[in-house]
């Protein structure tokens, strides 16, 4: 048996950790996302904060979720001029 191509990556825990939540584990699924957002890609990290939350919210912990989005996100990298239209 192969392992699937997209295991151990944000999809497959995110898939995971809906198929928990919706089986009633909600103190399971709220540890897959976990990880991505502290440490994924920027579109990862923001995708596992919303399912994180999410999950928190189904298990009274609101303080948690909001505090999730209270994070000083990072600044974006100032555009500079390049003196070309394109790259």
């Amino acid at each position: 048996m192969r392992a699937h191509p997209g295991a151990g990556t944000w999809t497959a825990a995110r898939a995971v950790s809906d198929l928990l939540a919706e089986h009633g584990r909600l103190e399971e699924a709220v540890t897959l996302p976990q990880p991505y957002v502290e440490s994924g890609t920027e579109a990862d990290a923001e995708s596992a904060a919303h399912l994180l939350a999410g999950h928190l919210v189904e298990l009274g912990r609101v303080r948690e979720a909001v505090a999730l989005f209270q994070q000083a996100a990072p600044e974006p990298e100032p555009l500079v001029w390049t003196g070309a239209l394109f790259t």
